[in-house]
């Protein structure tokens, strides 16, 4: 993951490459994503036991913050 300060700084990069347009997201849409439970109950002492919950809580908000894009599905 790179990170810069604007739209005009990542297409003035070395390694851009327009195909990854619909992977650019605000830090605040990254943040969403980082907080859904996949990732703020790994030392929960049941975590292994409700992984498949809180990957279903990742997929939700990733769908939500990237509108379903297609560069962001997983496959």
């Amino acid at each position: 993951m790179n990170l810069f300060r604007s739209e005009e700084h990542v297409r003035q990069w070395s390694g851009f490459k327009s195909d990854a347009l619909g992977g650019m997201m605000p830090l605040s849409d990254m943040m969403a994503i980082f907080s859904a439970s996949l990732f703020r109950e790994r030392i929960n002492g049941k975590y292994v036991s409700h992984m498949a919950e809180y990957r279903g809580d990742f997929m939700d908000k990733l769908r939500g913050v990237t509108h379903d894009n297609p560069f962001w599905r997983v496959k």
